[in-house]
């Protein structure tokens, strides 16, 4: 894909999705426990386990984006893909506590089934402690939202997601990737339409975006993906730089 630019930011520690950046370097990590794949039958392929000293204790099908909250928490998304009347899923958001989970009871196998059956995104050996969502309905202006206290210090978090909100021109041939710059500290978000993505000759089943974070010494925006290159946005977080 042209327009591209590479460069040399580091994103250790910056979310991206289950499996792949759970193991990547930087990886989110609580002490005592560790990301272990769930197997390798066609039932558990994909899966992920966060395991502690007396077994698993959770297990993440694809796409949960994790991240480090504290030294003993972390923040875990999802956003289910399927519109429902024309209108996005909001994306859902966990508080997990590891150290204070109870050791999940069921082999492996039979929990990736049972997920497969309910369509669970990702099943904990006990509740999160805080559970709150963001709509993904609305792009272009900012929306007030209610952060958990949890996230109340934190200045920015930025996150993808699919927004039924952004316009597309040819619904067949254009993609609806948002980019959502949450800023809990303030109780506010606001989502970018991705137009250098959406309107593209990508191949939206084989090609992109994971992760994103901003430079701070520069304030640019940058992100990656899958086969595509890093790339860093213009100030309208709508192009390509």
């Amino acid at each position: 894909m042209s327009g591209h630019r590479r460069g040399s930011i580091a994103f250790d520690g910056v979310a991206g999705p289950s499996p792949w950046y759970l193991f990547a370097s930087g990886a989110p990590h609580v002490d005592g426990f560790e990301w272990r794949s769930a197997g390798a039958t066609r039932q558990t392929s994909g899966r992920t386990a966060l395991v502690g000293p007396d077994g698993p204790v959770a297990v993440l099908g694809f796409y949960n984006w994790v991240l480090q909250l504290g030294d003993d928490a972390l923040l875990i998304w999802h956003q289910d893909l399927d519109f429902d009347d024309g209108r996005s899923a909001p994306i859902t958001f966990s508080v997990f506590r590891p150290r204070e989970s109870s050791v999940l009871a069921a082999d492996l196998e039979s929990i990736c089934a049972s997920m497969d059956a309910d369509r669970q995104p990702a099943v904990y050996g006990s509740d999160p402690g805080t559970l709150f969502s963001l709509d993904t309905t609305e792009a272009g202006h900012s929306v007030s939202a209610p952060f958990p206290d949890e996230m109340r210090d934190m200045k920015e978090l930025l996150l993808w997601c699919h927004s039924s909100g952004v316009q597309r021109p040819d619904p067949h041939g254009a993609n609806n990737v948002a980019l959502i710059v949450a800023r809990p500290a303030e109780s506010t978000y606001h989502l970018y339409p991705q137009d250098w993505f959406n309107i593209s000759d990508v191949d939206f089943g084989y090609q992109w975006v994971t992760r994103v974070m901003r430079d701070s010494r520069t304030g640019r925006v940058h992100g990656e993906g899958i086969r595509i290159s890093p790339f860093m946005l213009d100030a309208s977080l709508r192009a390509l730089a």
